[in-house]
């Protein structure tokens, strides 16, 4: 007689489990991997230096503010921050 309560009380909290289980919304991962390595590039522009190039001594497209943009040493766009 006890093994049988045992039974369904174990099979009730193994229904419940799947059931509220099945409900859960999981969050996505937001967060952004960024390397601390520096970027081989040739220049910077951001908003707030106009149209004046930029030089820092190291920076990549994870470290540089938002809307600047990262050229190479062609002059095409490599990236820009966000």
């Amino acid at each position: 007689m006890a093994n049988s309560k045992v039974g369904i009380l174990t099979l009730l909290v193994l229904c419940g489990l799947f059931f509220l289980g099945s409900n859960v919304e999981y969050a996505e991962a937001k967060t952004k991997v960024c390397p601390q390595v520096c970027l081989k590039f040739g220049y910077m522009i951001c908003p707030h230096s106009g149209d004046k190039k930029l030089y820092p001594a190291c920076t990549n497209c994870c470290l540089a503010k938002k809307g600047c943009k990262l050229y190479g040493s062609h002059g095409k766009l490599i990236c820009t921050g966000k």
